[in-house]
């Protein structure tokens, strides 16, 4: 990828190579003189190696599909029903493993990288194709998407991390610092079981009527920094100054709480009972389905760093597809029952799940899936936008570490309190993960196969494509024709890659432009609903 530059020079610290090197500046990705390269990074510790074996992979994959969008899942299901989610999860589920594999094999046609030789992040993949213009958009929209998962698993896991410390603490209370609108010290307790004696299953749904989320108040809105947060960055923080193959072991531990974990809440739910709440097929709010559902399959852009530290014997298709198919089943069960297990799901379920409404094992078990499955997983999403600002030199080591690892603390306390979080969740799965994840992938690949008009195709032929139009079998000009060590689709349909391509990437972007019309409409109507405006103008 880069020029070697092999001098016996006096050692210098991590950080000045780099930015010698010109890691804080705007250097190309494709291989200049004063470059640092893949071994000098790799020896640098700040990129790992190419360790990760399959079952790894498939851990890396499941659990950074397995993130906070899936706590929004039970509240979707009771407001849209039961049709659309399970439909709109079955679709961006298969759709998701094909952009995957879409993407590595555009990654295999990049010159020099037929076998992944070269150290290519996610936003490399679109200088490659499109140039500094289309790099710079997918930088934005990149870190955007970052940004988006690593806040809301941050206040996601404060919330539940206050109902822990509740549960440890005597006074059964936790504490916050409010800053607006007047800065004051607060205190929160749980609703309380009136007989003071433990909760069974059957008990604790009509007990989750009251409120759960901590310090929510519905009469005035106020900015909080909770003494679970402050817990929650002390443990977080030095965990994502790690390399991701360094990170692995702390992966396999989130895999393993996850498959545990998630059997005790589906069990948690049939025991208390599935007559709670009539789920319809068809219910009244569409508004979160698309975007909830879409930040569960924010995947696709950490496939590249997944795929630089992968062994090459480790299958892509194998890895993607398992992943895929397994996280979606998990999805469509706990989305369905949690829904009907309970008269009102919160937006973040494990403030339902941890509060004192729920039986202690159930309790403990939503305090360990918080920190080891939604907590875990901020490191290694910082440590995947890390390498994507390293190799993709859009900032040196310093403000790398900078923006993927405390920028993000930074700011997540501003979307703690009250009903923010689905919003979050909704609005990033619309502007920032459907887009960067699915609708720009799906467009480089197109750019990868001979169609024009999407940027600039630096290394192309003569030869140019529609958008629709098939291969030809045997025509070598034709690069769907052109064999790479990525098999994404199966022999018998290749010849149609382009127009399945086409397809996805129509279907995803009016998908999405329907969810920011949807969510448009409803905050609006909840903003004109809750004004002096709607009294004034309503006779």
């Amino acid at each position: 990828m880069f020029a070697h530059r092999g001098s016996a020079s006096p050692r210098r610290s991590d950080y000045d190579l780099i930015e010698e090197a010109g890691g804080g500046g705007e250097s190309t990705v494709r291989g200049k003189n004063e470059d640092l390269d893949d071994a000098e990074l790799a020896r640098t510790n700040l990129l790992g190696g190419k360790t990760l074996g399959l079952f790894s992979s498939i851990v890396i994959v499941v659990n950074n599909i397995a993130g906070p969008g899936m706590l929004v899942l039970p509240r979707v299901y009771q407001d849209a029903g039961w049709v659309m989610p399970t439909l709109v999860l079955s679709i961006i589920c298969v759709t998701s493993a094909l952009v995957a594999t879409f993407l590595v094999d555009v990654m295999a046609r990049i010159p020099g990288n037929s076998s992944f030789q070269r150290r290519i992040e996610f936003v490399n993949i679109f200088d490659e194709f499109w140039g500094k213009k289309g790099m710079h958009i997918a930088q934005i929209m990149f870190i955007m998407n970052m940004i988006a998962q690593i806040v809301s698993s941050i206040v996601s896991n404060a919330q539940v991390m206050d109902a822990f410390i509740v549960f440890l603490n005597p006074n059964q209370a936790t504490y916050a610092l409010q800053i607006l609108p007047y800065v004051t010290v607060l205190s929160w307790r749980p609703p309380m079981d009136s007989s003071g004696a433990p909760l069974q299953f059957s008990d604790a749904a009509e007990c989750h009527a009251s409120k759960v989320v901590p310090f929510q108040d519905d009469s005035e809105s106020r900015v909080v920094i909770s003494l679970g947060y402050l817990s929650l960055a002390l443990m977080l923080v030095p965990m994502s100054n790690m390399n991701l193959d360094d990170n692995i072991f702390i992966q396999k531990v989130s895999f393993y709480m996850l498959l545990v974990l998630s059997g005790e809440f589906l069990l948690q739910f049939f025991f208390q009972g599935l007559e709670h709440h009539h789920v319809p097929a068809f219910g009244g709010d569409y508004s979160h389905v698309l975007g909830s559902i879409i930040f569960n399959y924010a995947f696709i852009a950490i496939i590249p760093s997944w795929l630089n530290e992968k062994r090459p014997d480790v299958s892509v298709t194998k890895t993607v597809w398992i992943s895929s198919v397994a996280s979606t089943l998990l999805y469509a069960a706990t989305g369905m029952m949690g829904a009907m297990a309970y008269t009102r799901a919160d937006g973040n379920f494990l403030n339902t799940l941890s509060n004192s409404c729920s039986p202690t094992v159930t309790r403990i078990s939503a305090f360990l899936f918080a920190f080891g499955m939604i907590g875990l997983g901020i490191p290694f999403i910082s440590i995947v936008t890390r390498y994507s600002l390293l190799v993709g030199r859009v900032c040196g080591p310093r403000m790398s570490n900078f923006w993927s690892v405390y920028f993000p603390w930074l700011v997540s306390w501003l979307f703690y309190e009250g009903g923010l979080f689905t919003e979050l969740i909704a609005w990033g799965g619309d502007l920032a993960i459907g887009p960067i994840n699915f609708v720009m992938p799906l467009l480089v690949t197109l750019t990868a196969l001979g169609v024009t008009g999407i940027f600039r195709l630096p290394f192309s032929s003569d030869s140019q494509r529609g958008f629709m139009t098939p291969a030809r079998p045997g025509d070598s000009e034709d690069k769907v024709n052109s064999e790479t060590i990525v098999d994404p689709l199966p022999s018998s349909i290749k010849r149609y890659y382009r127009p399945i391509a086409s397809v996805c990437a129509v279907v995803l972007f009016c998908m999405i432009l329907a969810s920011i019309a949807s969510h448009s409409s409803r905050t609006f109507n909840e903003y004109w609903r809750d004004t002096q405006w709607a009294d004034v103008v309503t006779p």
